[in-house]
C-alpha cells in the first residue's frame, strides 16, 4: 500500500463571526483564521471542492467562499527559468 499525496486547494471562507470558525474543521483542514478580517483559510481535496463549496455557502454563518489561486501562481513561477533572469543583473558597478 503506497502513500499517495492528494492534490488540495485552498478555500477562503468569509465569516459573519469568528466564533463559528471551529465548525469549519468538519469540512477540511483549517489552516488559518483571521480574527480582525473575519476569514478562514481551509484546505480541501481538489476533487471535493465543488461539494464543500456548496455546503459552506448554505451555512448561515458564511458570507462568501472564494477559491485560492495560490496553486496557479506556484505553477506559473516554477515554469520560469531563473538562470536567464540572473544574467541580466551581471553589471559592473
Amino acid at each position: 500500500m503506497a502513500f499517495e499525496i492528494q492534490p488540495t486547494i485552498g478555500l477562503i471562507v468569509y465569516l459573519h463571526s469568528v466564533k463559528h470558525s471551529r465548525s469549519l474543521k468538519q469540512f477540511g483542514r483549517l489552516y488559518y483564521v483571521s480574527k480582525r478580517m473575519r476569514y478562514a483559510l481551509l484546505y480541501v481535496n481538489q476533487d471535493q471542492q465543488e461539494a464543500v463549496t456548496k455546503k459552506l455557502t448554505s451555512e448561515g454563518y458564511v458570507k462568501q467562499v472564494v477559491p485560492s489561486h495560490l496553486n496557479e501562481l506556484v505553477q506559473e513561477v516554477e515554469g520560469k527559468n531563473t538562470v536567464d533572469d540572473d544574467d541580466s543583473f551581471d553589471e559592473d558597478f
